[in-house]
């Protein structure tokens, strides 16, 4: 037996083992869950006029929430069209689909055959408003939405470059020690 390859080995075995256990590596792992919040609802909004459709939303709390609406609108007769669509909070219908300012409105633009992303921090009832006061023509929205939730988890691994190499210390400290003891300690007077 070698007593210094054994000591050696040891020591390179014990910080390697150290070194693999001690160096965490962190993952960003993405979670989302989707939710329907309405199913493929048709509403249709008469020529000249204002439509508005609720819905009660509960967000994810600690999560960042967005609601998925598809829109799909034509004419009752078929052909593709487009009218003003406005989503806003429960209480802001005044600010929103009736002042000239509109300022209570999450989101208001023309749509047709749209995909729209609303970032939402709150659970309340939520509306979606139809303005087709400038056409002479009644509308067929097709109506869906889907609420996203989104946030990152944190995943502590022992699966980086450091924790390799630690392990491979530690295999270099075993063989060296098992070396150590396996060998044969030569005596010169012998």
């Amino acid at each position: 037996m070698k007593f210094g390859l054994v000591l050696a080995g040891s020591f390179l075995l014990i910080v390697g083992l150290l070194a693999y256990s001690m160096i965490p590596n962190f993952h960003a792992v993405p979670l989302q869950s989707a939710q329907m919040v309405v199913s493929s609802k048709p509403i249709p909004v008469s020529s000249d006029s204002l439509s508005e459709t609720n819905v009660t939303v509960t967000v994810f709390p600690g999560r960042e929430n967005e609601l998925l609406v598809n829109l799909t609108v034509s004419t009752q007769s078929g052909v593709p069209s487009s009218i003003q669509f406005k989503f806003f909070p429960e209480g802001a219908f005044q600010s929103c689909m009736l002042d000239s300012q509109q300022r209570g409105c999450l989101f208001n633009q023309t749509v047709s055959n749209s995909s729209i992303r609303i970032s939402l921090n709150a659970s309340t009832t939520y509306y979606f408003g139809f303005d087709n006061r400038g056409s002479s023509t009644s509308k067929q929205v097709l109506l869906s939405a889907t609420l996203i939730a989104s946030s990152v988890s944190t995943l502590v691994a022992r699966d980086g470059g450091m924790n390799f190499a630690g392990l491979g210390m530690s295999l270099i400290g075993l063989v060296v020690t098992f070396y150590g003891v396996f060998a044969k300690t030569v005596i010169p007077w012998e």
